[in-house]
């Protein structure tokens, strides 16, 4: 039996589709909800005809709750008042504009470079529209590669 090749294995082979989107003004109070009963998956945020706006990741959610403490600053957390002190209201308060995204129509392999150039190790999957199709993850990648015998 051939094994995929890489060049030509299509991304969207191995995207995840069911992964957690909300919209740019969903509450902050549902975007904790949203990590305490999922865990901390990064979560994507979308406009209403579902393109890609940003992502709010574990480390977007610490600004939110510990805003100019977080990992740069070596002050600590001194009350759990300030857990509610953050400025975010919504999600677009919360998420990072910019992420590594790719073309729905990309390979493996161009799916690979583009995790290694950006140093990210997760990427969205969207359309010609800016729509968001996918996430894959590094670890989907090593999973399809174990899988096919690659690895």
């Amino acid at each position: 039996m051939d094994k995929p090749d890489p060049e030509d294995t299509p991304i969207t082979e191995i995207m995840q589709t069911d992964f957690p989107r909300v919209h740019q003004e969903t509450p902050v109070a549902d975007i904790y909800r949203s990590f305490t009963g999922r865990g901390c998956v990064d979560i994507i945020v979308c406009d209403g005809d579902g393109r890609f706006q940003g992502i709010i990741t574990r480390m977007d959610l610490l600004s939110g709750i510990t805003p100019g403490m977080g990992i740069r600053s070596r002050r600590k957390l001194g009350c759990l008042e300030c857990i509610h002190k953050s400025a975010a209201l919504h999600a677009g308060d919360l998420m990072t504009r910019s992420h590594v995204t790719v073309p729905d129509y990309a390979t493996l392999a161009e799916t690979l470079l583009a995790m290694e150039k950006n140093r990210h190790p997760d990427v969205i999957v969207v359309n010609d529209d800016g729509i968001a199709l996918g996430l894959v993850e590094m670890c989907d990648i090593v999973a399809f590669l174990v899988r096919e015998g690659q690895l």
